[in-house]
């Protein structure tokens, strides 16, 4: 099979792939979960060469990172171009996958302030201030998770 695999779809840029990172809304955590590949899709930041996300303390996620942190992540933006031939339809998009190690912040109350206050900057921006230690402890359960990213592709519609 020809076209699998073209050069020209890879974003080599890192400055490009880190700017998809920053501008995607929703991501996508993959980790296995008692042997079987689990998805999820989630809201997080990219910050620093690190993804992070927040939830529940208790359920399927938290409880796989705990037991093996090696997880991949993907973010991807795409638009339909129609066509009056639907056979000539076609996507305009970039995506990237990073995987890395998943550490679940327990021990340090400001690195999950700080998390904490990046995740709501990013999704209502002037805001993140407002996120305090104290209504961070109201938030009982609530797990805040860092992957350190040790790798990521980006890859992009041709031009």
């Amino acid at each position: 099979m020809t076209g699998l695999r073209r050069a020209d779809k890879e974003i080599t840029d890192r400055g490009e792939v880190e700017q998809v990172l920053r501008e995607a809304q929703v991501g996508r955590l993959g980790t296995s979960v008692e042997g079987r590949p689990y998805v999820v899709p989630l809201s997080f930041v990219y910050h620093e060469g690190a993804i992070i996300f927040h939830g529940a303390g208790e359920g399927k996620k938290m409880a796989e990172i705990a037991r093996n942190p090696r997880v991949c992540f993907e973010v991807d933006a795409a638009e339909l171009i129609p066509s009056d031939n639907p056979c000539n339809f076609n996507f305009r998009y970039r995506s990237v996958i990073a995987n890395g190690m998943a550490k679940i912040l327990e021990d340090d109350p400001e690195e999950r302030l700080r998390c904490l206050r990046l995740l709501v900057e990013k999704y209502a921006p002037g805001m993140g201030s407002a996120m305090t230690a104290e209504r961070m402890a109201s938030f009982e359960g609530l797990a805040v998770v860092e992957i350190a990213v040790d790798e990521m592709t980006g890859k992009r519609s041709p031009a």
